[in-house]
């Protein structure tokens, strides 16, 4: 059957044009058929017109549109003739796809119905290039493109769009030898260089510093040899080298490989050269100038190749590259640098200069992510008037202009910058055009609709249905809950709306809070909808902003209501200047049911607020704790400062307390918690004083600590057991587990309740025993659980068996490109499937060393704290939500089970239970089913409403027990 058959991901960030000939005829849709303007020459479109011809390529070009609601729909097909047999072949398709949809390229057999080759195209909102190869065994295949995988399986699709603006069909010569041609000299061998600080482990090795021009190639994937250097971070690197003396410089070769295991080419690798070191001078983009020569193969299928031109004409002594990667890893095995002519050293260099490479990467690079995020917003307006039918030129010429005010701006200075769209006034230019596009299509001044709270929102995102627009909210009483109302702006100028609530009983303001949605721009993803300052209080409402050409979201948050049950009936007024009031219903139901003051799921994130780490600062420390206190964490962290070892004597004796300062104000801070970890920071060779671990004298001075600290737990008013530690972080190879145990055997040998705390990720499931036995509190990374074999969770669930504790975590990013929903909120269910007694998340406090308001300077992923956290305030956010919101669905189900064994142990008749027997074995199941915890893409199409389906079915049926 078509659903058992295995699709291959492979998609290339970038177009790149084919110099082998295309095959495909009417390849861009330029020619119409004989029958009609919406249909392309040379294609077959499938009934319906879900398929047609448009002004949708990237310059407004010709191309194809899909365009639908739900729907079943066939593909678009060409059938291709005379294949070389034997030989290898390339399908490259630019496209791109919003509303979740994920277009599948196949090509079948045209003799029959077979399918040759599949191809998932997991694309999103901006131009891509998807792709598959294959070695010909038919000579003639027809290509087909669906809109969306679901389709292939005549299954019926989510709504939303796929654009089509070229497709290639092109023959691969595998024998070509892709490395460099002879160009003569490398005068960069041996040759020394400074380079932003490897960061992926596999590669990190002494030779880092030499293996760029050591003139030795990694024989296979460079990314699992120590000959090669390795960075483990989105955004650029750079290297700088210094060739010794002023010398002619004709070419440059990159050596890299890609293609599997998710690394992709880079993006850009910009050349810069200089005389002195000083002034720098731009000599062409590598990738571009390879690219011209022969483009790199679709992802896919590993391959290595050398990145290289020998088109320069420049010369200096030191040579700058900055590699933009377009994914989270990058990758170099050797840079190779070829003379040029002698005669060169005696020409200027001519034109602007260029940044150093340094400073490209810590300083020009966010200016050119925030100059992506502008062209994202204005791609989106000329799609728009790409369906605008008259008038339209007047329109793509004023984005014709804001394209080249775009690409002329100059850098951001990022000192107090706040990426809030609109982020600046040519932003806001780009907006009101969208803006005046509504407006040629007479769209309304203001678009009041709903949609689900926890799916993405674009800036100017449109309602998709003429649906009058109505919100409601069932919950019991002493709970968190909400929904999110939008407004669409099409007038010229920034909109200010009134939002009151009507027809609840007195004193729902005391319950009632009005949160708008801001759009913050992001380094790895587009923009994302998720902060959640408060709204301006005035008088009985709220007063909101619109941007000109967006759309503002309100989240009316319904915070811990003490009403009596029952279903009330009120509305939400939207007034303001220049469009008429509107009154969207409000339903709010309180079922005869109360959420408990404290959560049975513990929470935590590493939040160390016992010192100023990561985003903490003396300024907003009080702010964060108390922010994630209200979110219901109660299993806060602390670092090794807030338990310092003391001194001992040579038997083991304890002649010096330690300082309970810091950890008595860690534990102030957060008062009438469930649990307090603590994580020790050991490695291998740390001793405990002055004894290495695994000695008498070691056993004997830990074990005293040990117990040192119990009793000041007591001193506290607190248990032991409330106290856990965690060793050796992650855990994941024999001397880590032989550290772990030597520590966790000298704790517990002192007999004082406090518990070892353990999140081991082996590689395989040899070696774990003697840890497994001495270890109380297991917490398995989530995602592992489902990429890593069966082993690797089935371990910590037997052990589980055997009474120890089983919680989950998380540790993911970019956090901004997370779906709340997927990543944040449904881990509390996947802990109530397995048990587990907590939800833990990487980092409530990890800011990435920037303002999260801004994370365009930041390295590596950026930001994983799920707030907006800057020096001196902190702001919640729909992640933050989804987190509570999660804690509490664990309650409901928690709730349902004691009901049920309470039930089951009276002799409650079996029969009268199965319903709600049936609900919690497969609840669980069904908010899970559309999250496997390997993607969790906020633009990833999901049922985001099941979560709230299940919940009601769990108030009646606790309703009905009563």
């Amino acid at each position: 059957m078509r659903s058992t058959l295995m699709i291959t991901v492979l998609v290339l960030a970038t177009a790149a044009s084919c110099l082998a000939e295309n095959v495909v005829r009417n390849p861009d849709f330029a020619q119409a058929s004989a029958q009609s303007e919406l249909v392309p020459a040379e294609w077959e479109l499938p009934e319906g017109e879900l398929w047609r011809r448009a002004e949708v390529g990237p310059e407004g070009e010709i191309g194809l549109l899909y365009e639908a609601e739900a729907s079943v729909c066939g593909p678009v097909r060409q059938r291709i003739e005379g294949l070389e047999l034997g030989a290898t072949w390339d399908l490259r398709v630019d496209l791109k796809a919003s509303g979740g949809m994920l277009p599948l390229l196949a090509l079948r057999d045209a003799d029959g119905e077979g399918i040759l080759r599949l191809g998932l195209a997991n694309v999103g909102s901006r131009w891509q290039t998807a792709g598959l190869r294959w070695t010909a065994t038919k000579a003639d295949v027809i290509v087909e493109i669906y809109a969306d995988q679901r389709q292939f399986e005549d299954k019926e699709s989510g709504g939303g769009t796929v654009r089509v603006a070229r497709v290639e069909l092109v023959r691969v010569d595998l024998g070509v030898d892709h490395s460099a041609a002879d160009l003569g000299e490398n005068v960069a061998l041996g040759k020394p260089y400074t380079m932003t600080p490897p960061s992926y482990g596999p590669t990190i090795d002494p030779g880092d510093n030499v293996q760029l021009t050591d003139g030795i190639y990694a024989e296979d994937r460079t990314w699992i040899f120590p000959e090669t250097v390795g960075w483990r971070m989105a955004g650029a690197q750079f290297v700088k080298m210094d060739l010794g003396e002023n010398l002619p410089i004709k070419g440059v070769a990159f050596r890299t490989s890609a293609g599997s295991a998710g690394v992709v080419w880079p993006k850009r690798i910009l050349i810069s050269v200089s005389d002195d070191g000083e002034t720098w001078y731009p000599a062409g983009d590598l990738v571009k100038l390879s690219n011209q020569r022969e483009p790199l193969p679709p992802f896919g299928a590993y391959s290595a190749r050398q990145i290289w031109t020998d088109q320069l004409h420049t010369h200096g002594r030191y040579l700058g590259l900055v590699i933009e990667a377009d994914g989270p890893y990058t990758f170099c095995d050797e840079v190779e640098v070829y003379r040029g002519d002698a005669a060169w050293l005696a020409e200027l260099h001519e034109g602007e200069t260029a940044p150093e490479p340094e400073r490209y990467v810590t300083d020009l690079l966010p200016s050119e992510l925030v100059k992506q995020q502008l062209l994202l917003d204005l791609e989106t307006v000329r799609e728009d008037i790409a369906e605008v039918a008259g008038g339209a030129r007047g329109l793509m010429q004023s984005a014709q202009n804001l394209a080249e005010a775009v690409e002329g701006m100059r850098p951001i200075q990022m000192d107090g910058f706040r990426a809030v769209l609109p982020m600046n006034e040519l932003e806001a230019d780009i907006f009101r055009l969208q803006a005046e596009v509504w407006r040629v299509q007479d769209k309304p001044a203001l678009r009041v609709w709903h949609q689900h709270r926890w799916d993405p929102l674009a800036p100017s995102a449109e309602p998709v249905d003429d649906a009058a627009p109505a919100m409601s909210v069932q919950m019991m009483s002493n709970e968190y809950r909400a929904d999110v109302l939008n407004l669409t702006n099409a007038t010229e100028d920034v909109m200010q709306v009134t939002l009151s609530v009507t027809g609840l009983p007195e004193g729902a303001d005391e319950f009632l809070a009005l949160h708008k949605v801001e759009h913050v721009g992001t380094r790895h993803f587009t923009s994302v909808a998720s902060a959640l300052p408060e709204a301006e209080r005035q008088g009985d409402g709220w007063v909101v902003d619109v941007p000109a050409g967006m759309t503002r979201q309100v989240w009316l948050a319904v915070n811990r209501p003490d009403l009596p049950a029952g279903e009330y009936s009120g509305a939400v007024q939207v007034s303001g200047q220049g469009f008429a009031p509107v009154s969207v219903p409000l339903d709010l139901r309180i079922w005869p049911l109360r959420m408990p003051d404290g959560m049975t799921l513990m929470v935590g994130g590493w939040s160390d607020t016992d010192r100023n780490s990561y985003g903490l600062t003396d300024e907003n420390r009080d702010a964060v704790i108390e922010h994630l206190m209200q979110y219901q964490v109660n299993a806060p962290w602390a670092t090794p400062a807030a338990m310092p070892q003391g001194s001992y004597d040579e038997a083991g004796a304890m002649t010096e307390e330690p300082s309970t300062e810091k950890f008595d104000a860690w534990v102030a801070n957060w008062p009438d918690r469930k649990m307090y970890l603590v994580f020790l920071g050991v490695n291998v060779n740390m001793k405990f004083g002055d004894a290495d671990h695994g000695t008498e004298r070691f056993n004997v001075a830990l074990g005293n600590w040990t117990r040192f600290w119990a009793d000041h737990m007591r001193e506290l008013g607190l248990e032991p057991s409330q106290l856990a530690i965690l060793s050796l972080d992650e855990p994941r190879q024999q001397d880590h587990y032989d550290t772990v145990t030597d520590w966790s055997k000298a704790i517990k040998a002192a007999g004082t309740g406090i518990r070892m705390w353990s999140d081991p990720v082996p590689p395989g499931p040899e070696g774990l025993e003697d840890m497994y036995a001495v270890t109380d509190i297991f917490c398995p990374n989530r995602r592992l659980n489902v990429q890593r074999p069966a082993w690797y969770l089935d371990q910590m669930v037997a052990q589980q068996a055997a009474g120890k504790e089983l919680w989950l975590y998380s540790c993911s990013g970019p956090a901004r490109s997370f779906d709340p929903y997927a990543y944040y909120l449904a881990q509390a269910w996947d802990a109530f499937r397995l048990n587990a007694k907590a939800s833990c998340f990487w980092c409530f406090t990890d800011t990435g060393g920037v303002s999260c308001w801004n994370e365009y300077p930041a390295g590596g992923n950026g930001p994983y704290c799920p707030s907006y956290i800057d020096d001196t305030s902190v702001t919640t956010s729909k992640y933050m939500e989804a987190i509570r919101e999660g804690s509490q669905d664990y309650e409901y189900l928690t709730m349902l089970a004691a009901r049920l064994a309470e039930l089951e142990a009276a002799g409650a008749p079996a029969a009268g239970l199965a319903k709600a027997r049936e609900l919690l074995a497969t609840g669980v199941q069904r908010v899970l089913a559309s999250d496997d915890a390997s993607n969790y893409r906020w633009d990833e199409a999901r049922d985001r409403a099941e979560q709230d389906r299940v919940r009601v079915e769990v108030m009646q049926a606790l309703v009905d027990m009563q």
